[in-house]
């Protein structure tokens, strides 16, 4: 298990680092909390902008920045809305978000977007679900979704969905799941197992392993043995390339179980997050999702002229949630409607046309993003299917 050992060696952050994003209490929240209230949209929208400024950590202050820019370039970019746009700050905390929420809505936020950290949404659900507001947050965590708040953060539902579909009309319809242990990996084989069977695949096997790489070395032979004899001709991988991916993607390789030979392998995350992983010989020829690389690279290009640094690859999601809202204002104008919020105008089947393309909000409070599927070749990612540019195209 030489290989593994190098392989681990080249990570820069330990196996049990975890994604703060999405790692925290799974709230639930009924679906549909009554009408939102009603509001003169010929006159300025309060817009409340809840980030993690104030946490006492540089990265959150930094990451506050780049939402904020994204936020204000999409308030410029808005057409037939007016936008009164003020920012809230959560300090990364659960407690300060909802009190800033209240300390909002008494001030006339009509509507809040953010926050980004999953256990401030929830907090933050709650205040707006007594108050009669909506919330559009920053978080990839569909557990909280419903009820008022709608997340649009990239989810693992979304992705399962997207890379399934694709494998499927690949003819690869036995696919096996291979997930780390932990609230995370479970989440992701969840989000997988439901889109294999939502879309007509087949559930080869489940198998997982600890983050630990002695123990993880240990189970691999049985794990290799498990896919082989499982007959699957997909493997979904849930980990990151900043976790155990690449050990053990690399651990198969050693069992003889390897990447466009035994089977399509797939990711749920983004692999492209890390040179060393995509460089890894076992996940040569595998597929991952990510948002329009083109129109990203048109966003990176007008955040760099704007504000003369590169933006964190979260500011994008700040700024489709002020143009959502700018959009949503602009239609009720147009329809000389007092309900820019209403559940039928956020959940328009035809989406919003956003900074990583086109998305739209599904009534429990989750949303669909068009994907591109990129494939590991040599070092790099290649894109073979194109992000759809609308929904019709896209199958839903």
């Amino acid at each position: 298990m030489s290989a593994i050992r190098n392989f681990a060696t080249r990570l820069a952050r330990p196996l049990l680092a975890v994604f703060a994003i999405f790692l925290v209490a799974a709230c639930n929240h009924q679906i549909g909390a009554g009408p939102a209230p009603s509001i003169d949209p010929t006159k300025p929208v309060t817009v409340a902008l809840m980030v993690p400024y104030g946490s006492g950590d540089a990265l959150n202050d930094q990451l506050a920045d780049n939402l904020v820019n994204a936020a204000q370039m999409a308030r410029r970019d808005i057409r037939g809305a007016n936008i009164d746009l003020r920012v809230y700050n959560t300090a990364a905390n659960a407690e300060t978000a909802a009190a800033e929420a209240q300390r909002a809505i008494a001030e006339g936020a009509q509507i809040i977007v953010g926050p980004l950290f999953s256990n401030a949404t929830a907090a933050v659900s709650d205040v707006a679900s007594r108050a009669g507001i909506n919330v559009i947050s920053f978080s990839n965590n569909g557990a909280v979704a419903g009820g008022r708040v709608f997340v649009l953060g990239l989810t693992f539902e979304n992705t399962a969905n997207r890379l399934v579909k694709q494998a499927i009309a690949n003819g690869q319809q036995r696919i096996a799941i291979v997930h780390q242990q932990g609230i995370e990996g479970e989440a992701g084989r969840t989000a997988v197992e439901n889109a294999i069977l939502n879309n007509g695949g087949q559930v080869a096997t489940i198998t997982n392993y600890p983050l630990n790489i002695a123990a993880m070395s240990e189970q691999t032979p049985a794990i290799a043995a498990e896919l082989k004899t499982s007959g699957a001709n997909a493997v979904f991988f849930t980990d990151s390339p900043l976790q155990g991916l690449g050990i053990i993607t690399a651990a198969l390789s050693s069992e003889s179980y390897r990447s466009g030979r035994e089977a399509q392998f797939l990711g749920l995350t983004r692999w492209d997050a890390s040179t060393d992983v995509l460089q890894q010989p076992n996940l040569q020829g595998g597929w991952f999702a990510v948002p329009d690389p083109d129109l990203m690279s048109q966003f990176d290009a007008r955040y760099l002229a704007t504000y003369g640094a590169e933006p964190h690859n979260l500011s994008p999601i700040a700024y489709d949630a002020v143009a959502a809202v700018g959009a949503m204002v602009a239609s009720a104008v147009a329809e000389g409607s007092a309900e820019p919020f209403s559940l039928a105008r956020m959940t328009n089947a035809a989406g919003f046309a956003g900074s990583m393309g086109v998305f739209r909000f599904l009534p429990n409070g989750q949303n669909e993003r068009a994907l591109a599927i990129m494939q590991v070749n040599s070092g790099t990612a290649t894109m073979i299917s194109p992000a759809p540019r609308g929904f019709v195209t896209y199958g839903f």
